[in-house]
């Protein structure tokens, strides 16, 4: 069974973000998704719990949301969450913003050796970019370049507005009863 890791800061999470899972598993590319909403930089919502219980309200029975204090005490990810993880991850998933700074990652060379990362391309062709800089890991790269629309960043900018098409219902009725993003 091919188990996946969904690794990002789902602040909050985006029709996008759902669509990725659902493809990922009609494809046939992972049989069961295991979400992982993590701290970054810019992270405007440090409540992983929060973004945990926005999961909640989209996942489907082959998906599951993590909670990554159970394995980090910064909130970050790196290779020593991947090993306390311990569920037989096979797959990693990463958008193509995350997945250019991931030779900052701790040990990211074991990641590669024993995981595959499935890179979503958003922007623009990754392709290049991995040739030049992942040659040996080629095979353990997979790269999606179906656009998803919209970001994080683009629902919490229409939040006001009655027409917000990058959240899930349930995902802005939650955000708008706990007044949050504001």
């Amino acid at each position: 069974m091919n188990k996946c890791l969904f690794v990002g800061s789902f602040n909050p999470i985006t029709i996008a973000h759902e669509l990725i899972a659902k493809d990922l598993l009609k494809n046939k590319i992972v049989d069961y998704l295991y979400f992982l909403p993590v701290n970054s930089k810019k992270n405007d919502l440090k409540d992983i719990d929060i973004r945990i219980e926005m999961i909640k309200l989209i996942k489907n029975k082959k998906e599951d949301v993590l909670n990554i204090y159970n394995y980090s005490n910064t909130g970050l990810f790196n290779y020593d969450v991947l090993k306390k993880i311990n569920l037989n991850i096979t797959h990693i998933v990463l958008g193509s913003d995350l997945f250019l700074n991931f030779k900052n990652f701790k040990n990211y060379k074991e990641i590669l050796k024993e995981y595959y990362i499935i890179v979503i391309n958003r922007d623009s062709d990754i392709r290049d970019y991995i040739k030049d800089n992942y040659k040996e890991y080629l095979d353990k790269i997979i790269i999606i370049n179906k656009r998803y629309i919209g970001s994080s960043k683009k629902a919490k900018e229409l939040l006001g507005s009655k027409n917000n098409i990058y959240l899930n219902s349930k995902v802005l009725d939650y955000i708008n009863n706990n007044k949050l993003y504001i």
